[in-house]
């Protein structure tokens, strides 16, 4: 594609320097929404970080909103397992962008590729994601996209176990918020972990229990190895999210135990009355026992059982 105007390629070559603090040394990735960045921080040898720049082209009042509030959003949950923001600020040219911790893995659905997870490692998954989630949830933050593209897997300080990071805060619900506006009909989240009131565009019923139930497709997939939910266009996967049972991940994966494929059904249930309360409850009932409480706990590995 030839280069445009202020775009992120242009605006940041490797070699050039932002904010006189960070010094761009390669592109990382690019989407429809921008692209992302490894840089080295000028006055703390050896540090690197992630810079997520927002396309010009895509920079609507609603999309600056939200890639701000992501940043926020971030920012303020300061949880372990949540991915670290630096800063946020805007290039000389009004390009916004968010400096984040470098993650060094994979995502989960990278992993995912390779087949299912083994079981102490896909609970320890949940454990570490539960608790970013009930973070996220007693500050009045829903994410609504949770999804195994936005969980990064890093290896733990132990250099053995797994560290689950959530990313992406960007289409979140703010209870009580007016930040940015509110899309009836839009559909807003990946429909294959959509929970039925979300992929219907009801966004007023959205709450904790859609998390739930992102994290239960999130959970079915890690087992099961495929999505609870599959079809080849947007609407059949829509139509099985809203209208039809959800197959067996008993028969998907036959030797987990009765309780965690109970669990997940759940999880997965069509109304979210019928699913687990919160995610506390959930991961409990899963692996037997709570979370840690406090806005910033520890959650605890594989190791710490």
């Amino acid at each position: 594609m030839a280069a445009m105007v202020h775009s992120p390629a242009r605006s940041l070559d490797v070699g050039s320097v932002i904010a006189d603090t960070y010094t761009v040394e390669g592109l990382i990735g690019k989407g429809g929404m921008g692209a992302v960045f490894i840089a080295s921080h000028a006055r703390l040898p050896g540090k690197k970080v992630a810079i997520k720049v927002l396309h010009p082209d895509v920079a609507d009042g609603d999309s600056l909103a939200r890639f701000k509030r992501e940043a926020e959003i971030a920012s303020r949950l300061g949880h372990p397992n949540i991915v670290a923001v630096h800063d946020w600020n805007q290039l000389p040219d009004g390009t916004p962008y968010i400096v984040y911790e470098l993650l060094d893995g994979e995502s989960l659905a990278d992993r995912l590729r390779r087949g299912p997870l083994a079981y102490d490692e896909a609970m320890s998954i949940l454990r570490q994601v539960g608790s970013a989630l009930a973070a996220a949830h007693r500050e009045g933050i829903v994410h609504r996209d949770l999804k195994p593209q936005n969980i990064f897997l890093v290896q733990a300080d132990d250099g053995v176990s797994v560290k689950a990071k959530v990313l992406d805060f960007g289409i979140s619900k703010i209870r009580g918020s007016t930040t940015v506006k509110t899309q009836d009909t839009a559909m807003l989240g990946t429909p294959q972990y959509m929970a039925p009131e979300q992929a219907t565009g009801q966004h007023e019923h959205v709450d904790g229990r859609t998390d739930v139930f992102a994290l239960g497709a999130v959970v079915y997939e890690m087992f099961a190895g495929v999505p609870a939910f599959q079809g080849s266009t947007i609407p059949e996967v829509v139509f099985k999210v809203v209208y039809e049972e959800t197959p067996s991940l008993a028969e998907k994966a036959p030797g987990l135990p009765p309780h965690v494929t109970a669990g997940v059904h759940r999880a997965l249930a069509k109304k979210s009355s019928d699913r687990w309360d919160d995610v506390g409850t959930f991961v409990e009932a899963l692996t037997g026992s709570p979370l840690a409480s406090g806005k910033r706990s520890i959650v605890p590995g594989v190791a710490a059982g």
